[in-house]
C-alpha cells in the first residue's frame, strides 16, 4: 500500500468513527434511550430584569524550558443590565512558573492571596498546561466571589466552563461561592462551549439533544435537562468533590449556530432554572456569535492573552535576566527550542 492509499485509508477510518459517534438516526436513538419527548424540552422567554455578570479567564505558556515553564494568566468580568455594560474588570497579568511534579510555590501564594488560606492540595499535575489551567481557575473563582459579594438579589453570574472543579484545592472555594450566591440571592450558572459529555457508549450529547429538538419541531429558545434521565450520561467523575450541578443542553436563539451545555446548581427550583435560561436567552442576540451570551463573549475578548502580550513578557524576562548578569546565550540555553529553528525553513 503506497502513501496515498495509507492516507485515504486513515481518512476513511476516522470518518467511519465519526459516523459511529453520530449515526444518521442519532436523534431517534437518543429519544429511545432517554425517554425524552416534546414535553421534556422547556421554552424560555428572552427577558431578564437583573444584571448578568460573566467571568472568564485566559492562560498561555510564555516560555518552556522542559523542566519548568513560565505562564501568563488573568481573568476578567463583564457585567450587563438592560443591554448596557455596567462594569468591566480585568485582573493584573500574573506571571507564574509551572512545573511537573508535586507542589508549586506561585500557585500556593496566589491561592492564599485570593482566599486568605493555603490550598488544601498540592498542584501536582505532570502537565504544565494543566497546572496553568488550575491557576487560571483560581483567578476566575476569586473574580466570581468578588462579584457575588457586589451583585444584587436576582442578578446572574455566568462562568465560562463548568461548576465542577479540576483540582481538589478548589472544592471548598466553589462550595463557598455557591453558598455566597445562595445567601445573597444571586443566581449562578456555567456555560461550556465544548463538552465531553456522551451517552450510550460514546455518542455526543449536545448534537443528539439538538437533533431531537429539530425533529420534534421545538422552537428556540429551549433547554433540556439531560441529567434528568437516570443513567443516560456516560461520563461521570469518580471524585465526589467534582460533582456540582445538573447538566442542561440549550439553544438560545433561532439563528444560533448550535446548542451548548449549561450547568446549574442541583438545588435550584424550576422557577430559578427558568430565570437562568431566560437571562441567558435575553443576552444571546449579539450578531457576532448569535445564540451565545454576549457578556461571556465580552469577557473572553478582553481577557485573552494575545501574541503582543506574550512577546512583551518574553522581552521583559530577557531584560530581567540581563540585570542579573545573564546573557542571551543563557536564555537560549534554557528556553531555546529547535522547533523555532525548524519553523524558519
Amino acid at each position: 500500500m503506497d502513501q496515498k492509499d495509507l492516507y485515504r485509508d486513515a481518512i476513511r477510518r476516522v470518518t467511519g468513527r465519526i459516523r459511529e459517534a453520530a449515526p444518521e438516526d442519532l436523534a431517534g436513538r437518543f429519544s429511545a434511550c432517554s425517554g425524552f419527548d416534546a414535553a421534556s424540552y422547556r421554552r424560555c422567554r428572552p427577558e431578564f430584569d437583573g444584571a448578568v455578570c460573566a467571568v472568564d479567564g485566559s492562560n498561555t505558556i510564555v516560555l518552556d524550558a522542559g523542566s519548568f515553564a513560565i505562564a501568563a494568566v488573568r481573568a476578567s468580568v463583564s457585567a450587563y443590565a438592560g443591554g448596557t455594560r455596567l462594569c468591566h474588570r480585568t485582573t493584573p497579568l500574573q506571571i507564574v512558573t509551572v512545573n511537573p511534579g508535586v507542589g508549586n510555590e506561585d500557585f500556593d501564594t496566589l491561592f492564599s492571596d485570593c482566599f486568605h488560606c493555603p490550598p488544601k492540595a498540592h498542584l501536582d499535575h505532570d502537565d504544565p498546561v494543566r497546572n496553568t489551567a488550575v491557576i487560571r481557575d483560581t483567578l476566575e473563582f476569586w473574580a466570581a466571589m468578588e462579584m457575588a459579594a457586589e451583585l444584587d438579589t436576582g442578578d446572574l453570574i455566568v462562568l465560562d466552563g463548568t461548576l465542577q472543579v479540576r483540582h481538589a484545592s478548589h472544592d471548598e472555594v466553589v462550595e463557598n461561592l455557591l453558598n455566597l450566591c445562595n445567601l445573597r440571592g444571586v443566581l449562578i450558572a456555567a456555560v461550556t462551549k465544548r463538552t465531553a459529555l456522551t451517552w450510550d457508549g460514546g455518542h455526543p450529547i449536545v448534537p443528539a439533544a439538538e437533533g431531537l429538538a429539530r425533529d420534534l419541531g421545538i422552537p428556540e429558545p429551549w433547554y433540556l435537562c439531560v441529567s434528568a434521565a437516570e443513567g443516560l450520561i456516560d461520563r461521570r467523575e469518580t471524585y465526589l468533590w467534582k460533582q456540582r450541578g445538573e447538566q442542561y443542553v440549550a439553544r438560545l436563539h433561532p439563528r444560533a449556530q448550535r446548542a451548548f451545555k449549561v450547568e446549574i446548581p442541583k438545588y435550584y427550583s424550576q422557577d430559578l432554572v427558568d430565570q437562568v435560561f431566560s437571562a441567558l436567552a435575553a443576552y444571546a442576540d449579539d450578531g457576532r456569535v448569535t445564540g451565545y451570551p454576549y457578556p461571556l463573549l465580552d469577557a473572553h475578548l478582553t481577557t485573552r492573552i494575545g501574541r503582543d502580550a506574550v512577546d512583551q513578557v518574553r522581552h521583559d524576562i530577557i531584560r530581567g535576566m540581563d540585570l542579573l548578569g545573564m546573557h542571551l546565550a543563557d536564555y537560549t540555553g534554557i528556553f531555546g527550542d529547535y522547533h523555532d529553528e525548524f519553523d524558519r525553513y
